[in-house]
């Protein structure tokens, strides 16, 4: 993994929590997979983004 990325990433979660940051990634698996379903008509992925919204949506942060 780039240093680079992991930096820009820490910087976001002190920014704004890690809580916030992963209702994030969270929201943007939704719509990835909303987006795959519209304009690429490929419900097998848009499956699996679904899924990975699932698995970070029961991800409980207490800090």
């Amino acid at each position: 993994m780039k240093t680079e990325y992991m930096d820009i990433l820490e910087s976001l979660v002190d920014k704004l929590t890690l809580a916030t940051v992963i209702e994030m990634l969270e929201r943007i698996c939704h719509k990835k997979a909303e987006n795959l379903r519209t304009h690429w008509k490929d419900e097998v992925s848009a499956k699996l983004w679904d899924k990975a919204a699932r698995q970070i949506e029961n991800i409980n942060v207490d800090i």
